[in-house]
């Protein structure tokens, strides 16, 4: 029977209900905690964020898919208290972000160690901490994927074949080359999730209804990082992006989608005038994303179907 890890214990896939399926409590840049000029007070990280999370379970939210991985930021002690003043489930991820996101101790790491450290942290728990991972995170810089993030994917499938698993990427710009990667290595591409499909700079429907047609799950999860407060590049009005899932639906991929918001609750060693620091919080998805749907005639109850139906497809262990 399938089931999903969490921070307080597997849980039943009818348990996940309203799902954000690539989000961030605490994300920074490994090393974070040796820069001098920024902090980390427990109190005040813990309140901020858990005031964020009872927010968003009190406009519908039940489910958070953190997306951090190893050496992001990745709290487990932490996240076990938010999900239990919260009520919000949290999914940890195993996995790294991209070559720019791993420790030099896994440099020189082969496929077999890091498969073995993914299945490990998914059916024994994380450290000594009894909690499991639920699903596994992959991804790569933007101008190719490199031979470590190459051995990175595949060791990601291999332990998702093992599990049962599945895998959320970071990049939507080498999709494709990402499902060739996986395909290769004999994963079933309905266990995967291409994030960041409306980042303004990876726009591209054609290549996110192939990637639905392959199976796999394109996800549109930068609602709320906008330019009125944002000067990165991946940065785009939210009407855009509805434009872009409106257009996925009237494609006949309403069963194939995911939405999200990518936000960091806490950005770790960012200052503040940083643009990837966010200042929206997980519940503004559901506060402000389905009037986006309804200005293109989408009846408010697709994007609660979306939200609530489409993530126990994919992030259950099979």
């Amino acid at each position: 029977m399938s089931y999903v890890n969490t921070a307080l214990g597997p849980i039943h896939p009818d348990e996940l209900g309203v799902t954000a399926t690539h989000e961030h409590i605490l994300w920074g840049p490994p090393g974070w905690e040796y820069d001098p000029e920024w902090w980390f007070h427990y109190p005040k990280v813990f309140a901020k964020c858990l005031a964020d999370l009872v927010e968003y379970r009190t406009l519908g939210g039940k489910t958070v898919v953190d997306c951090g991985g190893i050496g992001l930021g990745r709290d487990v002690e932490l996240y076990r208290m938010f999900s239990k003043y919260s009520g919000v489930h949290i999914v940890l991820s195993t996995g790294f972000w991209a070559e720019g996101g791993f420790y030099n101790h896994f440099l020189d790491k082969d496929i077999d160690y890091l498969e073995d450290l993914f299945v490990r942290e998914l059916t024994q728990g994380i450290g000594n901490t009894g909690v499991k991972a639920g699903v596994i995170k992959v991804g790569h810089g933007h101008d190719e994927i490199t031979e470590l993030e190459d051995r990175l994917h595949r060791a990601a499938a291999r332990a998702a074949k093992r599990t049962g698993c599945a895998i959320i990427t970071h990049g939507a710009w080498f999709g494709l080359k990402q499902l060739e990667i996986f395909q290769s290595e004999g994963l079933d591409l309905s266990r995967v999730i291409v994030s960041h499909c409306s980042d303004a700079e990876a726009i591209d429907l054609e290549r996110d209804k192939t990637m639905a047609k392959m199976g796999a799950w394109p996800n549109y999860d930068s609602f709320r990082h906008e330019p009125s407060w944002s000067t990165a590049a991946h940065g785009m009005a939210d009407e855009l992006k509805a434009d872009l899932v409106k257009a996925m639906i009237d494609a006949g991929f309403i069963d194939k989608i995911l939405l999200s918001g990518d936000v960091n609750l806490f950005s770790l060693g960012y200052i503040r005038s940083n643009p990837y620091v966010g200042k929206s919080a997980m519940a503004d998805l559901l506060r402000y994303v389905p009037s986006k749907f309804r200005r293109l005639c989408i009846n408010e109850n697709v994007f609660w179907r979306i939200m609530t139906e489409n993530p126990k497809k994919v992030i259950p262990i099979q």
